[in-house]
């Protein structure tokens, strides 16, 4: 099958510029004819073919995922097919990964998929969430604002992910000055005064000693050091892959000091922007809240989310039943129970998206803020320690001279 594109006159007279499949130009002019379009002149495109391995080998940048919403809702909205939308969006400037992506999706398409099934067959790149939203889209009607929907969604997902990345920058960059002072101090200046004093024959303080110590069991045992570091690292990366390293790693996001008010806000934020999406898409309440559970991405939310679920089953008011389970801010319980008794829930949460997308922009900068003296605190502690078991001996043997 061959990808013209087609310049034909329709029903009334009007030109227009279409694409349309077909396996020759024979039988282009009969599909075009049943669609009831005279064509004008017709281009075979020449598609371009990805390069496997690399499609294979990289990953989609999210970026791109974004675009191609923001796209695809666009030609969507100007009643432009599924098929030609697609078709179209697979020859855009994207990486040959999502190209690849784009071409297997369009191929379920012509071969009757629906394009929520289509979707889901690529998660690591379409997550869960979207795809159901895209389903109901499609029975809705409502595919063009489903698709910006999620692309603004999904764009504030990246903008808070890149603040909490960037946050993270300077703590990190305090963390390794640290490790590089002390291998330094351990490697190349402890050594030559531990020399110094015993050619010299003065007595080491204990502090001294300690650090002595420690400082050549560094440096005879760096690379055994760092091995090991690299394992355990490795370690923890595969635990956390599994269920109970996932599970685990919920409850310390929730429960750490620091990381506890971002998790919180974060999670704040995507629920109100999501349960907004849900609402605008015409789902019933109760679906909204089983669909609101698994976007929280957090097993320690989402099994405490599943007795609100339960009690709005049961009968009763959203706010109330959200309330009782201690996970959001009572301001946002309260927005929700005044969107209820006004019957304007939607409004009332979009307004109240913009407060908490703040919040966490304001939970990222507080726990920077608080990282950045401990960690300084630390690096002190530990430049203090080895100075004082250099200059208290060195005073020492001043006293003896």
């Amino acid at each position: 099958m061959a990808l013209f594109d087609c310049r034909v006159l329709n029903d009334v007279g009007k030109k227009e510029r279409i694409i349309r499949e077909a396996s020759n130009e024979k039988r282009l002019r009969i599909i075009l004819k049943n669609e009831k379009y005279i064509l004008l002149k017709a281009t075979q495109i020449k598609e371009k073919q990805p390069n496997l391995f690399l499609a294979v080998s990289s990953k989609v940048k999210p970026q791109e995922v974004i675009l191609f919403f923001r796209q695809f809702s666009v030609m969507i909205n100007a009643s432009i097919s599924i098929s030609d939308s697609l078709n179209a969006l697979k020859q855009q400037n994207f990486s040959k990964p999502f190209q690849k992506i784009l071409m297997d999706i369009h191929n379920d398409i012509l071969s009757g998929l629906l394009l929520s099934d289509a979707f889901a067959k690529h998660p690591d790149v379409f997550p869960e969430f979207f795809s159901q939203m895209v389903a109901i889209g499609e029975v809705s009607g409502g595919l063009d604002t489903v698709l910006n929907s999620m692309a603004n969604y999904y764009e504030n997902e990246q903008r808070i992910k890149k603040k909490s990345r960037a946050a993270l920058v300077y703590p990190m960059i305090l963390l390794v000055m640290i490790f590089a002072v002390v291998i330094f101090l351990s490697v190349a200046i402890l050594p030559q005064f531990s020399k110094m004093f015993n050619d010299f024959g003065g007595s080491v303080p204990k502090i001294t000693q300690v650090i002595l110590n420690i400082a050549e069991f560094i440096r005879t045992k760096l690379l055994y050091i760092i091995l090991y570091s690299i394992m355990f690292i490795l370690i923890l990366l595969i635990f956390f892959t599994t269920r109970a390293g996932k599970e685990t790693g919920d409850f310390l996001k929730i429960h750490i000091p620091i990381l506890s008010r971002v998790t919180k806000a974060t999670l704040t934020s995507r629920f109100t922007r999501a349960f907004i999406i849900l609402l605008k898409s015409g789902m019933i309440i109760t679906d909204c809240m089983d669909n609101l559970t698994r976007i929280l991405n957090n097993r320690f939310y989402q099994n405490k989310f599943k007795y609100a679920i339960s009690e709005v089953k049961r009968g009763k008011r959203i706010a109330e039943s959200i309330e009782k389970t201690n996970l959001f801010p009572k301001m946002l319980t309260e927005m929700i129970a005044v969107g209820e008794r006004s019957g304007n829930l939607e409004e009332v949460l979009e307004s109240t998206a913009l407060f908490y997308d703040g919040q966490v922009e304001t939970a990222i900068s507080k726990a920077t803020a608080a990282l950045e003296p401990i960690i300084i605190l630390v690096l002190g502690v530990v430049v203090a320690g080895v100075l004082l078991s250099v200059y208290l001996p060195m005073i020492d043997l001043m006293n003896q001279i």
